[in-house]
């Protein structure tokens, strides 16, 4: 599939059949953690756990019945430094739509899980957190009634903002058209596909021609990770069809709501 279809085809699952995943999808999945790059040079690992039931120690969530039959876990592991949780979380998304790609479910979990458990499967380092895991495996046929509920509760669970509410043409009063994006119209398109907690999006994009700049909200506490995820989804989206760009961070302003981030550098004519 291309990352466009595998975007647009991710979901959350809670639900799985209680399986462990086979070795062919264990190999694969490690295969690829060994490539994952940050494209911020960011320090991170991902660790894929497995768990047992017999175990004396087993892991638990701590999610209130959330996450139901799953057997193996993503775990995301950084060092502090710059765009720390953003390059983590750019990173750990590459593998969440790998994973789709495989036909496996996931489910990002930022606070309702139990570090304790974890962090002894884990052993990090002194400098090192654990910030994000997924439960990753093969998704349950049925919905259980809390999961239903859950999407019932949220009226907005699976919308996302218009195209004209999160990007702006060179000033944050001016929406942005998905023409004046011209060839950015399509990535730009997938970073409003992003999940985020509690489906928020913090961010905003300010498209200058050539140049675009990424910001997100100061307050919320998963913002920095949700812009990772969008960045993601931005660059993925930019490489399958060869637009050839870079990261830089680069000496802007904050606006009112919104921390500057980084921004996109344009290496070719948009027109």
């Amino acid at each position: 599939m291309s990352i466009i279809e595998v975007i647009q085809q991710r979901r959350s699952v809670r639900t799985y059949t209680g399986e462990s995943l086979s070795q062919e999808h264990v190999e694969r999945i490690e295969k690829y953690i060994s490539q994952l790059q940050s494209p911020f040079g960011v320090k991170a690992r991902i660790q894929l756990i497995h768990t047992n039931a017999n175990d004396p120690q087993p892991i638990k969530l701590g999610t209130y019945g959330w996450v139901s039959g799953a057997k193996d876990y993503l775990a995301l592991i950084y060092e502090e430094g710059t765009l720390a949780e953003t390059g983590a979380a750019c990173i750990f998304e590459q593998l969440i739509l790998y994973c789709t790609e495989l036909g496996l479910g996931t489910c990002w979990l930022g606070g309702s899980f139990n570090r304790k458990d974890f962090k002894r499967q884990i052993k990090l380092q002194s400098d090192e957190k654990l910030r994000i895991v997924s439960p990753v495996g093969y998704p349950g046929n049925k919905k259980r009634f809390i999961e239903s509920f859950v999407v019932k509760a949220d009226k907005n669970h699976h919308t996302r903002k218009p195209f004209e509410a999160n990007f702006f043409y060179k000033d944050f009063s001016v929406p942005l058209t998905k023409q004046d994006a011209a060839i950015y119209s399509l990535p730009l398109e997938m970073v409003r596909l992003a999940p985020s907690a509690n489906n928020t999006q913090p961010w905003r994009i300010l498209f200058d021609d050539g140049l675009t700049h990424f910001y997100r909200t100061f307050s919320f506490g998963f913002s920095a990770i949700d812009i990772g995820i969008a960045l993601c989804h931005f660059w993925e989206t930019c490489k399958e069809m060869n637009i050839d760009g870079h990261f830089e961070i680069l000496d802007r302003p904050n606006q009112k709501d919104f921390r500057y981030t980084i921004s996109w550098i344009n290496e070719k004519p948009l027109y």
